[in-house]
């Protein structure tokens, strides 16, 4: 069943996003772990992907809520919500580095059951 997206479905999807970002800017693997169920592997391959777009001292978010769904620069926002076929929503983010948009997107997938949505990581690219 695809999920419609209201904006609090937006809203809750930016606040599970933009804490799994905070986790991944600590560039700690053992947190990625406890706090996002990954696998080590996993947790080690997401920081191999962070180190490949950003050096170790950029402190790294996404967009404010205020910000992150409204188009910018060629239409796109800085993080887009869509359904997918399968039933979750897909969520692409863009990484910013010191507040400053970088070339690195976040592809995140969020399904839910009685009102609350889980996180679940797919990849880092370009």
């Amino acid at each position: 069943m695809e999920m419609s997206i209201t904006d609090s479905l937006r809203q809750q999807a930016y606040a599970q996003a933009a804490a799994f970002v905070q986790t991944l800017d600590l560039r700690d693997p053992v947190a990625l772990q406890r706090d996002w169920s990954l696998s080590a592997g996993v947790a080690e391959e997401i920081l191999e992907m962070l180190d490949s777009y950003f050096s170790a001292n950029q402190a790294l978010s996404l967009a404010p809520l205020a910000e992150a769904f409204v188009p910018g620069k060629g239409g796109r926002s800085a993080i887009d919500v869509y359904a997918t076929d399968a039933g979750p929503l897909g969520l692409e983010c863009m990484l910013l580095a010191d507040g400053k948009p970088g070339e690195a997107t976040l592809h995140l997938e969020m399904s839910g059951a009685d009102g609350a949505l889980r996180l679940h990581y797919q990849y880092i690219g370009s």
